[in-house]
């Protein structure tokens, strides 16, 4: 390998190395001031009616996501959410959208199957610490957030975070 190639790839080396810095920083400071801590307790009402907790699903880890019907990001982000609930317990939150009827519209549409929990006014996502959305919480098997994710998230990102819960505990 002569210099100008070696150069070559150390620059590029440096670059994606900076980039994944400056992206983990940028997530760090979006997502400070989220709720942190066991959500072990937490319970609700899913649109179709049921009810859960998180407890029920003890011994998994957990995709806990915020989401809207409006978001375009969110709209990128559907099929790896979707994908996901395949394998992993996934409750998703629609926050700030426009009601039961517009949501499950969406989810019809879009041949998503993964269960939502409406949160129309957005109390909710305020209350986890969030401005806007998407964001996703991984919670490890004993209900413990572990990481925090806002904007688009890889579906490999995701999954290996869910993969990373479960050796924390």
């Amino acid at each position: 390998m002569n210099t100008q190639t070696k150069n070559r790839w150390l620059s590029w080396l440096f670059y994606i190395v900076l980039f994944v810095v400056v992206m983990q920083a940028t997530n760090w400071w979006k997502s400070r001031n989220t709720q942190s801590g066991n959500l072990s307790k937490f319970s609700g009402g899913l649109m179709n009616g049921t009810a859960f907790t998180i407890a029920e699903y003890s011994g998994k880890p957990v995709l806990f996501h915020f989401w809207a019907t409006w978001c375009p990001i969110c709209d990128l982000e559907k099929d790896n959410i979707e994908s996901i609930s395949h394998d992993y317990p996934v409750i998703s939150i629609a926050s700030w959208s426009e009601g039961k009827r517009e949501v499950k519209a969406y989810m019809l549409e879009n041949q998503l199957t993964f269960p939502v929990m409406l949160d129309n006014s957005g109390e909710l996502a305020q209350n986890f610490g969030l401005t806007g959305v998407p964001a996703s919480f991984i919670l490890s098997p004993n209900g413990e957030i572990k990481f925090v994710e806002t904007g688009y998230s890889t579906e490999l990102g995701l999954r290996l975070r869910l993969w990373i819960s479960t050796l924390q505990d």
